[in-house]
């Protein structure tokens, strides 16, 4: 689990180099969808023939973003497709370990690996001069927040559904496509919003479907005699 999300973690630093931030954010999040098909198989949940018509669509959105001859770069996108596959299969085992592991416990152990993967690395990577106090202070906000984030996304697997949380977490699309144009000055095209706009509507659907099903298996299990 901790790899995986040090894959997710180079993926998505490779595509933010050749996309923009609300783009390559679209992109990363096709791993709801990713996570609602792959639930059939490895989760033993039943998958119909409208979530797999909800999946196709949200991966048409894809195509929107990454339509031949638009500006967003093939490399960009297929880092992007790279970051949700790994998101998907970490989304995954957090399913599993949040029933029987603590917050703390599920966070610490992936930042232990990911502190030894790229402390590791450093060395070789370590170039050009020392970064300045304020470039600092950036990276130590970043981890910050990202560890503050990741614990408030376990610790929201333990308290309630992942299909209820699906709808919530695409807010991280406003938020990326505000941030992209206020910080970046990045205007996505109209044909990348509609993409976007196009996987954030898959994703809701098959959180919003998720949810309904296990509602009404619950409402079924209370109802026998």
């Amino acid at each position: 689990r901790g790899l995986l999300l040090v894959a997710a973690t180079i993926f998505m630093a490779l595509a933010l180099q050749q996309l923009p931030l609300a783009e390559a954010t679209a992109i990363a999040f096709t791993s709801p969808l990713m996570v609602a098909l792959a639930a059939g198989p490895l989760l033993k949940e039943h998958v119909d023939a409208t979530d797999w018509a909800i999946t196709t669509v949200g991966f048409l959105g894809i195509l929107l973003i990454a339509r031949p001859g638009g500006e967003m770069d093939l490399l960009g996108v297929l880092y992007g497709l790279g970051t949700a596959a790994a998101l998907t299969a970490y989304q995954l085992l957090s399913r599993n370990l949040a029933a029987s592991e603590t917050t703390i416990a599920l966070l610490f152990y992936s930042a232990v690996v990911g502190s030894i993967v790229f402390g590791s690395s450093l060395p070789f990577y370590w170039e050009g001069p020392t970064p300045p106090l304020d470039h600092l202070l950036l990276f130590v906000l970043a981890g910050a927040c990202a560890a503050t984030g990741h614990f408030l996304f376990t610790a929201a697997y333990q308290s309630t559904e992942a299909s209820v949380l699906a709808p919530i977490l695409y807010l991280q699309l406003v938020w990326a496509g505000l941030l992209g144009w206020l910080v970046f000055s990045h205007i996505p095209h109209l044909l990348d919003v509609v993409g976007m706009l196009v996987i954030a509507a898959a994703g809701v659907c098959i959180g919003l479907r998720s949810h309904l099903k296990r509602r009404n298996a619950t409402a079924a299990l209370d109802m026998e005699p």
